[in-house]
């Protein structure tokens, strides 16, 4: 019988995540009692998650906490910068700009773009 072990979670793994979510304080807020007890448990119990149901879960916990360690910066980034950083290289290699195929490669066209508008006065367009 062959297994198929995409996933691999340690209990030391688990601790570490668990207790960055606990200093962070998002643990009580991102997680429910039950996907809170299935991440300690899990650390305690299990030295290495083998079980495919019990991998899904706690891949789901992990995107969860990693979802609510996200400062305001990097979900501005996410849902913000990048889109428009394509726009404007979109709009310099349609001036002839050859070299704003390499700014994409980069992430601080992105990053200096998501700044200015974080930064930008209440009503002006970015």
């Amino acid at each position: 019988m062959h297994k198929l072990n995409v996933i691999m979670f340690t209990s030391s793994f688990l601790t570490e995540v668990r207790g960055k979510a606990l200093r962070r304080r998002v643990l009580y807020g991102a997680l429910d009692q039950v996907e809170r007890g299935i991440l300690s448990l899990a650390a305690q119990v299990v030295e290495r998650v083998e079980s495919l149901v019990l991998g899904v879960e706690l891949v789901k916990i992990a995107c969860k906490l990693n979802e609510a360690m996200k400062n305001q910066f990097q979900k501005r980034l996410e849902s913000y910068g990048l889109g428009r950083a394509l726009k404007v290289v979109k709009q310099a290699l349609a001036w002839g700009c050859a070299a704003a195929r390499k700014w994409l490669s980069s992430p601080g066209l992105a990053r200096f773009l998501t700044f200015l508008s974080l930064n930008a006065p209440p009503g002006w367009l970015t």
